[in-house]
């Protein structure tokens, strides 16, 4: 280390290297960038191919609307994106990524990068893009696509295909070295967790209309390929379920579909300077495990939680969640997919790198009314199992007026009790 001699300007390129570390943490952040950006090209089928777990490469392949040829050279540069283009713009945006990051950053932290693409007014032909470190194009090739998917260069007549594209990055944090020798060390481990977010996002955004056929599959270093998660594509939340761990996996699961009105909390208001007091619409939709004793799980691995669709963290919701089911199953856990509809401007994704915290507006009231909410619904489940000509009307009417702050809670707790008595 150099002798400190004042405060200067760090150069460009540590810059670069400093903050795609701060992007791309680890095997599951790489992969799900990618994923991200195939989803938001419009794809409708993804395959994802790992070679040895993902030390040797990574290559993510869609058909998707393919990159125009204006946007070759900003297609991985720091802080290009079309999804944005002011600040203002964060309080509506629906797209998964907006920062501009996320190429950039690979680039950065692989040894090698190559972007092949077509759209529809260039399939079946296409480039194949060779980006450096700073996320410059140093190279691009006429290519075909062929029908198995990645893209050759041209020997021989084109191959009919429709558009997509191709990204295959090797070696990921090669120029880490300490970093590189920690994913070598774990790499099965950092696998797993890669997958477990990947199932996340077969459940969420590939499970919705129109649905999306994703395909992850691993080639180790020795023994045949196998695949590990594959989706039919279909807009359904329960057969993706059934997909990823076979029919007996919806045995005892119900569907979620909770709709309440959360007061806006004064604090909250007045830091976003908001002049709207209304009250905020939310709506619950998924799945969940019924309340009886064995119809839950020993753990908490099987529990999604997506805010319009996006996958993230929700310590806290997921707290909730787990303390009103064990009120009624004492030692299980739920299974859980509950994706959360709220306005955009009631909620902040702009809070980490990898855009899986959330920082929710008015989120004590949010928490209150959802455990109501849930304490209704099971509630409700706990009357049918032991009356077996309920209704689902009680549930249906509870639901479609509660309106909830911090301190009415008990009251129509209270009042839902002694209804469904």
């Amino acid at each position: 280390m150099s002798k400190c001699q004042g405060i200067k300007a760090i150069d460009k390129t540590s810059i670069h290297r400093i903050t795609s570390g701060q992007v791309v943490v680890d095997l599951q952040t790489a992969v799900k960038e990618l994923l991200e950006n195939s989803i938001d090209a419009g794809s409708t089928n993804v395959e994802i191919r790992f070679k040895n777990y993902g030390l040797a490469s990574i290559e993510v392949i869609d058909n998707g609307s393919g990159i125009p040829e204006d946007d070759y050279d900003s297609i991985a540069l720091k802080h290009h994106t079309s999804k944005l283009e002011t600040f203002s713009d964060l309080t509506t945006v629906r797209t998964f990524g907006f920062r501009g990051e996320a190429l950039s950053s690979l680039c950065a932290l692989s040894e090698e990068m190559t972007v092949y693409t077509a759209t529809s007014m260039t399939a079946p032909q296409g480039v194949a893009l060779t980006m450096d470190s700073g996320g410059k194009v140093k190279g691009r090739n006429r290519v075909a696509r062929t029908v198995s998917g990645p893209f050759v260069v041209i020997v021989r007549p084109l191959i009919v295909k429709q558009q997509g594209t191709t990204i295959t990055m090797t070696n990921l944090f090669k120029p880490l070295p300490v970093r590189r020798k920690e994913f070598e060390r774990n790499v099965k481990r950092e696998f797993g967790k890669a997958l477990s977010l990947l199932n996340a996002y077969a459940l969420g955004p590939c499970s919705e209309s129109p649905g999306i056929r994703l395909t992850v599959s691993n080639q180790p270093e020795k023994g045949p390929k196998s695949v590990q998660i594959r989706t039919l594509g279909e807009p359904s939340r329960r057969l993706s379920v059934t997909a990823l761990w076979g029919p007996k996996a919806l045995d005892n699961i119900v569907d979620i579909n909770l709709t309440f009105e959360v007061e806006r909390e004064r604090t909250s208001v007045k830091r976003l300077h908001n002049q709207d007091t209304e009250p905020i619409s939310v709506r619950v939709e998924g799945l969940i495990s019924k309340f009886a004793l064995g119809c839950g799980r020993t753990g908490t691995d099987r529990q999604f939680f997506y805010v319009n669709g996006r996958p993230c963290n929700m310590n806290k919701i997921q707290k909730a969640f787990n303390e009103v089911y064990r009120s009624f199953n004492v030692t299980q856990n739920p299974f859980i997919l509950a994706n959360f509809l709220i306005p955009t401007e009631s909620y902040d994704v702009n809070v980490s790198p990898d855009k899986r915290t959330i920082l929710l507006h008015s989120e004590g009231n949010l928490i209150s009314a959802l455990k109501v909410c849930i304490s209704i619904l099971l509630h409700v489940m706990s009357y049918s199992f032991y009356h077996l000509d309920y209704s689902r009307s009680s549930l249906l009417a509870w639901q479609s007026h509660v309106r909830i702050g911090r301190r009415c809670n008990a009251r129509d707790l209270e009042k839902a009790n002694t209804d469904l008595a």
